[in-house]
């Protein structure tokens, strides 16, 4: 009799247990969503440095609602994509992405660091920036303080004048706890 009773005792915590988890998962909710920001970087004639920041946000109702209630944050894709130049042709440049205190070169995998504007924009190739768990890590930590993060484009360009911009796309997946 003892045994069964200690069966069922144990049988309870476990279902009590797994049922706490099942509710839990049943009041979180999954948001998928795309952050575009578009960096006009001017580097002007006789300069070879360029620097440009621009503040990013996760522009969703049920995200910014719920800022205080993120349990997640995933960043699925992270691209950048040279979307016009103009000023002197085919200049190459060189740099990173830096977000909170994160820096992610241009090129992430490849046997280049550095890509040539005029090429870039008139091919449409799109980057991919590996994504590590410190770059997530900080963009949520970002996001919690104040809905917004800052990304910054840094580096040198091969000649000047020229003004290009650049299209930076993060895909991401925001698990909110809704109550």
């Amino acid at each position: 009799m003892k045994t069964i009773k200690t069966f069922f005792f144990l049988l309870t915590v476990v279902v009590t247990a797994i049922s706490c988890d099942a509710v839990d998962e049943l009041t979180e909710i999954d948001v998928d969503t795309t952050i575009t920001k578009d960096l006009v970087i001017t580097v002007a004639d006789g300069k070879t440095t360029f620097s440009e920041s621009a503040s990013i946000s996760i522009d969703n109702e049920q995200v910014q609602d719920n800022l205080d209630r993120i349990e997640d944050l995933q960043i699925t894709k992270l691209t950048y994509k040279i979307l016009s130049v103009s000023g002197t042709e085919d200049v190459i440049a060189s740099g990173s992405f830096t977000a909170a205190s994160s820096t992610y070169p241009w090129f992430s995998a490849g046997d280049s660091a550095s890509v040539n504007l005029t090429t870039a924009a008139a091919d449409g190739t799109v980057y991919e920036i590996e994504v590590d768990q410190a770059l997530v890590d900080a963009f949520e930590a970002d996001l919690r303080s104040g809905a917004t993060a800052t990304l910054s484009a840094s580096g040198t360009v091969s000649d000047a004048p020229v003004t290009f911009t650049v299209r930076v796309t993060a895909d991401v997946k925001v698990t909110v706890d809704a109550i």
